[in-house]
């Protein structure tokens, strides 16, 4: 039964294998393209360009992981059943369930390499690429994790960032017409609620006149940027790019400070459901094959799986857009496509003798 099972794993990777090569190559490469228009910026490079396109494939990669796993749980399926081999293997005595444990291991198992690519490549690959778009701001640098930059008469520099989505070590410089400072507040965090929307903790604020220097401490400070909103958020990673654990850790850090944490719910409980996704998009794929070849091509199932996959696509982002407008409840919403998927996939697997 292993040697079997290996045998529907091989079919099943070398259907997905042109998937992957297909849609990655296709997003990889819209991606170059939006990321070619910035060369000549600051100091962006057509090397770096391509560096950060290339820092993008792996996230790329997990947002289109769903539908590859249903197109190729179709096109592997779909070879098997072109081969008269499911019908071999039905007739030996297989059930539809037994022919899907493949699968189902395979998807699991992707699952698994996933969640750890969330928690600990991902993240990393995203600051790397924001390190290099930082170049396309003549007026912005970073040295190691402190990250400087300048609009007008005001200088920030930001020691680190915490979570993921927490500026930390901050340090506001007000300059004079001279180009001396005239004030320096230094914070120990941010919360970053928009682009023109911050609110500065633990402030320490100094005044420098020709009489000395004026020292005064808040705990909470609300603070507008004047810098251009890119270039505050190549200090914070995007939403797709938190870790699962740094969300965590900053929805408890939102409420623990009174702060809206609902968008953050949603794409936690979104990020926990891939798993789910995937199993049920990978299993939806073999009721798609199952049947006589001659009543429909495989060229007609694989579209008919594009299409579910598109479907699937637009599901998840009306649900989270509906979410956020309703507010309504986080888990709910954001496992709500992966579940529907599953229960059809079971549903049509059931229908099946």
């Amino acid at each position: 039964m292993l040697q079997l099972d290996r045998y529907v794993l091989i079919a099943l990777l070398r259907g997905a294998a042109p998937v992957v090569l297909l849609l990655l190559g296709l997003f990889g490469f819209l991606e170059l393209a939006e990321q070619l228009e910035d060369i000549g910026k600051g100091s962006y490079t057509t090397n770096d360009a391509l560096s950060v396109a290339g820092l993008h494939l792996p996230r790329i990669m997990i947002d289109l992981l769903p539908v590859t796993c249903l197109l190729g749980s179709i096109i592997g399926y779909g070879a098997l059943a072109s081969a008269q081999e499911l019908t071999v293997l039905r007739t030996s005595g297989w059930s539809v369930v037994r022919i899907a444990a493949p699968v189902i291991a395979l998807s699991m198992f992707i699952a698994i390499g996933v969640t750890v690519a969330q928690q600990w490549i991902i993240p990393r690959l995203e600051q790397e690429a924001s390190a290099l778009r930082v170049k396309t701001f003549s007026a912005s640098t970073r040295e190691d994790a402190a990250y400087w930059t300048r609009q007008d008469n005001r200088l920030l520099r930001v020691g680190g960032v915490e979570m993921g989505m927490v500026p930390v070590d901050i340090e506001i410089y007000e300059l004079d017409p001279s180009g001396l400072v005239r004030t320096l507040q230094q914070a120990k965090r941010a919360d970053v609620l928009g682009a023109r929307n911050w609110v500065l903790r633990d402030v320490t604020t100094m005044v420098f006149e020709d009489g000395g220097v004026q020292s005064s401490h808040v705990d909470v400070l609300p603070f507008v940027p004047n810098f251009d909103a890119e270039q505050i958020f190549t200090l914070i990673n995007a939403d797709h790019a938190l870790a699962p654990l740094d969300l965590i850790r900053y929805v408890d850090h939102l409420q623990s400070n009174g702060l809206e944490s609902h968008r953050y719910e949603v794409l936690l409980w979104q990020q926990l459901s891939l798993p789910i996704g995937l199993v049920a998009l990978s299993l939806l794929g073999l009721p798609v094959v199952l049947g006589s070849m001659r009543a429909m091509s495989l060229g007609a199932r694989i579209a008919i799986g594009a299409a579910i996959g598109l479907g699937f696509y637009l599901l998840e982002r009306l649900a989270m857009q509906l979410a956020l407008l309703y507010h309504l409840p986080a888990p709910a919403t954001g496992m709500l496509p992966d579940l529907v998927m599953l229960v059809i996939a079971l549903l049509l697997l059931n229908r099946r003798p």
